[in-house]
């Protein structure tokens, strides 16, 4: 009952957020974005089971960090590359989390897809990046290899908790790519309610990827 209620909450403040976003209310931005991520961490430290290891510490620094790249995107000056810099940390924590327990592998139907969706992306962004092109360009490669460890996660151990991280590091990858479209080619109108679900949804993934013992199978 916790967890549905965390959940409910959850998407609640998410979709006022989005809704205050629209609206231009700043201070409600400003109370709610954080908000929404702090409940994520909330439900995460719930969800912890007795015997912690460093997937569970490193997931939920990965959180925290993501919640610095929030507040600093959401500054009225642009303080986009610190934004970048602190959710690239917190890839870092991430990937570092998804790779404990499991041997590292490059299988092709894994990376291959990757790579060919990060060569596009970057290729179709780079008109409209500027002096930003190396930072971006190494952001997408650790997005990139956050997602193929997720997958490659799951298809070893093949658990409800790896589906979940494997999900939120795929939303991950489509809400980032969504908001790199949106600052630095085209600006268009169903932006904010489409980075902001999934990078939602991508989080609260991550977080429910954090419960109990890998002790059981998916059939």
């Amino acid at each position: 009952m916790e967890l549905e209620l965390l959940t409910v909450t959850i998407f609640a403040s998410a979709v006022l957020h989005i809704h205050a976003e629209y609206k231009g209310i700043r201070r409600r931005v400003y109370f709610l974005k954080p908000l929404t991520m702090l409940l994520i961490v909330v439900m995460g430290l719930s969800l912890l089971p007795v015997n912690i290891g460093w997937y569970h510490l490193a997931l939920l620094i990965g959180l925290l960090f993501s919640i610095g790249g929030d507040v600093a995107l959401m500054w009225p000056s642009d303080k986009f590359l610190l934004g970048l810099v602190s959710f690239l940390t917190g890839h870092v924590f991430y990937i570092s989390g998804l790779l404990s327990g499991i041997e590292f592998s490059l299988s092709w139907y894994v990376w291959t897809p990757l790579l060919f969706f990060g060569s596009i992306m970057f290729l179709g962004l780079r008109s409209g990046l500027g002096k930003m092109q190396v930072p971006v360009l190494v952001y997408i490669l650790v997005i990139l290899i956050m997602s193929g460890v997720a997958l490659e996660r799951h298809f070893q151990l093949a658990l409800p908790q790896t589906l979940f991280a494997a999900c939120g590091a795929g939303l991950f990858l489509l809400s980032d790519t969504l908001l790199a479209w949106n600052r630095f080619l085209v600006k268009f109108k169903s932006a904010q309610v489409l980075i902001l679900s999934t990078y939602y949804a991508a989080q609260w993934a991550l977080a429910m990827s954090l419960s109990q013992p890998l002790a059981f199978r998916l059939s």
